[in-house]
């Protein structure tokens, strides 16, 4: 019977942690959409490239979120290509959007697998994938992840 005790112990405590790493919205709230609404070259040097970004964030929710910062990677053809933080706070009302305005980081080594893997395989298509989380004022973390494809020759100069 002492053999029973310990591994009570753990199952209770396993399952205490799962259920806190489950708690990241509120009962009956969905998780809010984040997009890339806009993307553009920032500085920079030989090592590292910024760039900027503007995230839309949706609410699908009845109530207002208040956003308090995030962190984000963007993947490029399934690639690592960026990683990103931003501070800046915003409300996004009920059934409403807001704008985050952030910047991501790119080193030289993502930027020639990147380029490398684009002149070497299939120009078609560009895809995207963008994941990370939310963090609310209070402390809830918010998982978020949306992707996309882009067509190159949509964005050929005509």
């Amino acid at each position: 019977m002492k053999f029973l005790k310990p591994i009570f112990v753990l199952i209770v405590s396993m399952l205490a942690l799962l259920l806190t790493g489950c708690a990241g919205l509120p009962s009956g709230m969905e998780a809010p959409t984040v997009t890339i609404a806009d993307f553009g070259a920032g500085g920079g040097g030989f090592f590292e490239q910024q760039f900027n970004l503007k995230l839309r964030v949706q609410n699908p929710n009845n109530s207002e979120l208040k956003i308090d910062g995030l962190s984000f990677a963007l993947e490029v053809n399934d690639g690592q290509f960026a990683t990103g933080v931003g501070n800046q706070a915003v409300t996004v009302t009920r059934f409403g959007s807001a704008f985050l305005p952030v910047e991501a980081y790119s080193s030289l080594g993502s930027m020639i697998r990147q380029v490398g893997g684009f002149l070497q395989g299939d120009k078609r298509s560009l895809r995207y994938r963008i994941r990370g989380n939310l963090s609310l004022a209070g402390g809830t973390r918010i998982p978020f992840e949306h992707g996309g494809e882009i067509d190159p020759g949509a964005l050929a100069p005509k």
